[in-house]
């Protein structure tokens, strides 16, 4: 995604060293449309950060395994 695209959905963002990175817990708990790529998450201070290019919007596949295998608990 673009960072233009995260920002209109409200995102969280920090910027550090002029790049911009989105909350990772933010998009897992107020965005369920999105999903994020767990290869490039990166942790600074403890906080989960990714860029926007590690931000998708779920398919129709996504959401039909989410059912079929739901988290347990």
């Amino acid at each position: 995604m673009l960072n233009e695209q995260l920002k209109r959905q409200k995102v969280k963002s920090i910027m550090i060293d002029n790049i911009e990175y989105f909350d990772v817990q933010d998009i897992k708990d107020n965005h369920p449309d999105l999903k994020v790529d767990v290869d490039k998450i990166m942790h600074i201070n403890d906080i989960a950060l990714i860029k926007a290019d590690g931000v998708h919007v779920k398919t129709e596949f996504d959401k039909m395994i989410k059912q079929v295998f739901p988290k347990k608990y």
